[in-house]
């Protein structure tokens, strides 16, 4: 019996250092999710679950990046004003993003001025890592954050 509660203390201490991991991705405002080698997700955190519009309760681990993305755009597209799908190219860009970048960020406009950050990178075993961001006004984040640093070197000097 002894060697049961070994292994759950094993087991135990092992997990500890990924629930707070965890709790912190899952606060991120970015939608993060991880896909392994094969397309197939690991994790995704809340903001990615609302960002897809993934219901609460809904199994999605192990399913692949396209598969989520074509169901919350049609899901969008039925909220939406009618419109023909096949005009609708967002998907298209993002997928080509998705499968080809490395770092680099995705600008989508969106009505109002707004606009999407989609950054996908590439982890060292094959998968992906991606986060996505709502910008609601003009400039990135890095750049409000450059601007901001310089502005406040320019003052301090």
């Amino acid at each position: 019996m002894s060697w049961v509660m070994s292994f759950f203390s094993f087991v135990a201490g092992r997990l500890r250092p990924a629930v707070p991991l965890a709790r912190a991705l899952d606060s991120l405002p970015e939608a993060t999710a991880l896909f392994d080698g094969e397309d197939r997700l690991v994790y995704c955190n809340q903001a990615f679950r609302h960002t897809y519009r993934i219901p609460a309760g809904a199994r999605v681990r192990g399913s692949s990046f396209p598969a989520i993305l074509y169901t919350a755009r049609l899901s969008e597209m039925v909220d939406g004003p009618a419109r023909e799908p096949r005009q609708d190219d967002s998907c298209d860009r993002i997928l080509a993003h998705y499968y080809q970048a490395d770092g680099e960020i995705l600008a989508l406009p969106q009505p109002g001025g707004r606009r999407t950050e989609m950054r996908v990178l590439r982890t060292p075993d094959g998968g992906v890592l991606t986060t996505r961001r709502e910008i609601a006004g003009v400039g990135s984040y890095d750049e409000r954050v450059v601007d901001f640093q310089s502005v406040y070197l320019q003052r301090r000097m």
